[in-house]
């Protein structure tokens, strides 16, 4: 965006840690174009989720002074998204636009969430999903808006093939040219089902000679290291622990897998695929976003569906190239930022028009229901009304 003549400014959280690396990163950014704004505030560990009274006054005073045109909100569920979407839409009437990165899954219909969700969603002019599983996801919150499917997408230029470390980084792993390794990224959560991941590599090394490298951390660690223990695969395991940029670890493997069931989209598959990688995956909600168009395995449900397209890449070397340049090719004409940014620069001018029209309307819909409160609370006010009361 800034790199195409647009003034960006990021409102995002304070954090923790070294705030002389954090104002490097700022300062670079900013020699971009780019503002970021950090809110202080309390973060739930668990969520990573700012929830503090004091964010409400922060965004609005930066919104008031910085005298935006547009705002995009992200991770429409946390609580300075919803608090951005009202400062900018309710108090300042700026064109508003939201990006759900997220699939909520089942929720009560008739819960409170349900309802706040619905009341935020009606500040948006237009909201961008990053999948059509996300998409299909929203519209039970979100039903009278127009919702835009935009993935995210890949810096191609920071993720590509390269294989100038490809065999230091081998031999750091004990890794010699004759395995074939198989990597995953990812956090080592249940839902990311490392373990699945772990037996199949057990069940491979009956017949091949496979290694697997785990990049990420997570509260999984020590069960997936003691699961590889008890399969007596633990000298084929490699973990890495959590690393910045896995580029260099996918770039010495020779397979990207992952048996995760529920992923919005999956950028470390796309990374992997940037990185001329085949990937082995479930074709599952945001995942088959990604598999579509693009000729890859049989379609993968189950821990044996991936086992399967697994052992047929390793035993088809050709098959295995073939796939990774197609991989290659499927980024950078459908998730390269280029395009990605393309395609959101086309719903802000969508946006910009709609709200001319749509403004007007929304705040005769809140008039309106100021209107239907006070009648409610009207009779009550009567009836506790001291008729004798003189001023």
């Amino acid at each position: 965006m800034a790199a195409q003549g647009n003034e960006v400014h990021i409102l995002t959280r304070q954090y923790q840690g070294s705030q002389e690396m954090i104002a490097a990163h700022d300062a670079q950014k900013r020699q971009k174009g780019i503002i970021i704004h950090r809110v202080k505030g309390h973060a739930v560990r668990r969520w990573g989720a700012m929830v503090d009274p004091r964010i409400s006054w922060f965004v609005n005073d930066v919104i008031r002074r910085e005298k935006f045109e547009l705002i995009h909100a992200h991770s429409i569920y946390s609580p300075m998204a919803m608090v951005t979407a009202y400062a900018g839409k309710t108090l300042r009437y700026i064109p508003t636009v939201a990006t759900n990165h997220s699939l909520w899954g089942k929720v009560l219909m008739r819960s409170l969430l349900q309802h706040l969700l619905r009341e935020e969603f009606t500040r948006l002019d237009a909201l961008i999903a990053v999948s059509n599983a996300v998409k299909d996801d929203t519209e039970r919150f979100y039903m009278d808006k127009p919702v835009f499917v935009i993935p995210n997408g890949v810096d191609c230029d920071k993720f590509y093939p390269d294989v100038t470390n490809r065999d230091q980084i081998r031999r750091y792993l004990g890794f010699d040219d004759k395995d074939i390794v198989i990597v995953t990224v990812g956090r080592l959560v249940p839902r990311k089902k490392m373990r699945e991941l772990i037996q199949i590599t057990h069940d491979l090394n009956k017949r091949h000679n496979v290694k697997l490298l785990i990049v990420g951390d997570g509260p999984e660690k020590e069960k997936l290291v003691k699961l590889s223990k008890s399969l007596g695969i633990s000298g084929n395991i490699r973990f890495t622990g959590y690393v910045t940029n896995p580029f260099d670890y996918l770039n010495a493997s020779d397979i990207f897998s992952l048996c995760s069931e529920n992923e919005a989209l999956g950028i470390s598959i796309l990374e992997a695929m940037a990185c001329e990688l085949p990937v082995v995956v479930k074709d599952v909600n945001g995942i088959r976003d990604i598999l579509s168009g693009n000729n890859g395995p049989p379609p993968a449900n189950n821990a044996a569906g991936i086992r399967n397209n697994l052992e047929l890449l390793i035993t088809d070397e050709e098959f295995r190239s073939k796939l990774a340049r197609n991989n290659r090719r499927h980024v950078l004409s459908n998730f390269a930022w280029d395009i990605v940014c393309k395609k959101t620069l086309d719903v802000y001018d969508f946006v910009d028009e709609v709200a001319e029209v749509e403004t007007p309307r929304y705040y005769d819909m809140k008039l309106a229901k100021m209107g239907r409160i006070v009648r409610k609370l009207k009779p009550r006010h009567d009836e506790n009304r001291n008729p004798d009361n003189r001023c």
